[in-house]
């Protein structure tokens, strides 16, 4: 396979990993940014299939070129040359559950034993400002998404802090199907080979605490929220609002630090009174690592939060709602914390091209909370997953996870008798058919003891994602 000359360094998530990558003896860095949003589709990576270019050889026939829709008879190759690459992936989730909420509960929450169809759109536009406008190595990431069937699919049927099908409650905007909401505005600047810095709206899913086999935004590897990053952190985090940080590759690894507006402004586009309601800091260490000869990557983190959330003592937001809201005219406690460990490690290394590395190793997450107002006090999770060993050569790739959250011991009275917080568990398990470059089909089961033990019952979760890149 040719390696992308264009891809000589990327930025993984945009706050929370960078990773440099010379192609030649010039370390010149390109400015094609990677995961920039936390999640990419056609407008990030290179995919295999057809020459190096990310949109495919106008030559490429439809079960090989890397999107349905192909290169436009020469002008998306040709724009992209140019320094505007344009993606759009449209991702389906068709799941249910046996078990689940079987009392009232208050909205948003429903009833278990039901199956639910949801779908999801993203649509990416990435600049080149050194093409474009000739500003060295700079970056401007646009994305828009929306969702139409059931919000969040059977997510708020199950009584679990952690949704279940997490990416069909994305952009979470329950009451708008179909609107495409501006969710990513992100200017990236590299000052140095040493410092990047970035500005601009984000979306924070996909943004820190990343592993190699569990991360992303839910439409590639898990789809449950625990398995995709951290829910002690990121239940309380907007979806998307603005923020500032900077980014510090080393030869270790990379360091990385961002300040966050806690207001979620999914329906605005940078709004008005930023940082008005509080301040979200948070920073990460990332180490590379070289166990056993495979590569693998250790992390440790910390996010602080400066803003009112709901005191557990007299009341709790309904679990699995995200983000997380304050419950009103109730008190509130304005700082929350949480310190976190992730992991993942190789075990089977096939081969490294110009993106990653192909194989499939262990992964691993742990924190430790507050306790009130977050409603977790740790969480753990252990898996496997990657590239499988079946039919490698067509991209296949496989997960089995494992994650238990332990529940605050600061819930009073009345939370208590509304939903029963408690300990949850659950497992699951997915396997990623990749039809063709831009068509892959997912199983994914799951069997979740649910934290709202008051309301619901452990709950089995089944169903399957597909997912379309245009």
């Amino acid at each position: 396979m040719t390696t992308n000359p264009r891809v000589k360094f990327c930025l993984l998530a945009a706050a929370s990993s960078f990773c440099w990558q010379p192609a030649s003896a010039e370390e010149t860095p390109a400015s094609h940014a990677s995961d920039v949003a936390g999640g990419c589709t056609t407008a990030c990576t290179p995919e295999p299939g057809c020459g190096n270019s990310t949109v495919g050889d106008s030559a490429c026939d439809i079960w090989n070129r890397p999107t349905l829709t192909g290169d436009w008879f020469g002008l998306r190759s040709s724009l992209q040359k140019a320094g505007v690459t344009f993606g759009a992936q449209l991702t389906q989730f068709a799941f249910g559950v046996d078990g689940g909420v079987n009392r009232p509960a208050p909205p948003p929450l429903g009833q278990g034993n039901a199956f639910e169809y949801t779908g999801r759109g993203q649509y990416e536009v990435n600049f080149d400002l050194d093409k474009l406008v000739g500003l060295p190595h700079g970056n401007l990431w646009i994305r828009a998404e929306n969702w139409f069937g059931e919000y969040g699919n059977v997510s708020l049927r199950t009584g679990s802090f952690a949704p279940s099908v997490f990416p069909a409650a994305l952009p979470p905007r329950p009451d708008d199907p179909g609107i495409p909401f501006l969710t990513d505005f992100l200017y990236t600047q590299p000052l140095s080979k040493r410092l990047v810095v970035f500005a601009g709206k984000k979306n924070v899913v996909g943004a820190v605490d990343q592993d190699a086999f569990a991360g992303g935004n839910g439409t590639e590897q898990f789809v449950n929220q625990a398995l995709i990053a951290n829910p002690s952190f990121l239940l309380g985090l907007p979806y998307t609002s603005f923020t500032v940080g900077a980014v510090s590759p080393q030869e270790w690894g990379r360091v990385s630090a961002f300040v966050l507006d806690p207001k979620d402004r999914t329906g605005q586009f940078f709004g008005d009174n930023l940082f008005s309601t509080g301040v979200i800091v948070g920073g990460e260490v990332k180490v590379d690592t070289n166990f056993f000869g495979l590569p693998g990557q250790q992390h440790v983190g910390g996010i602080w939060k400066h803003h009112d959330l709901t005191d557990l003592r007299f009341n709790e937001p309904p679990p699995g709602e995200y983000p997380e809201p304050t419950v009103p005219s109730w008190p509130t406690k304005p700082d929350s914390y949480t310190i976190y460990h992730g992991f993942d490690q190789y075990l089977v290394r096939y081969s490294k091209d110009s993106n990653r590395d192909r194989g499939w190793g262990l992964f691993g997450r742990a924190s430790i909370s507050d306790g009130n107002p977050t409603p977790v006090r740790f969480f753990l999770s252990l898996g496997l997953g990657g590239d499988s060993p079946f039919w490698r050569h067509r991209g296949d790739r496989f997960g089995i996870g494992w994650h238990y959250t332990g529940a605050s011991s600061e819930f009073g009275p009345l939370p208590r008798a509304l939903f029963g917080p408690r300990d949850e568990t659950g497992v699951e398990v997915f396997y990623n058919f990749q039809v063709t470059p831009w068509l892959n089909i997912t199983p994914d089961i799951q069997y979740i003891r649910p934290g709202a033990g008051a309301i619901a019952e452990n709950a089995f979760i089944y169903g399957v994602r597909v997912n379309t890149k245009f």
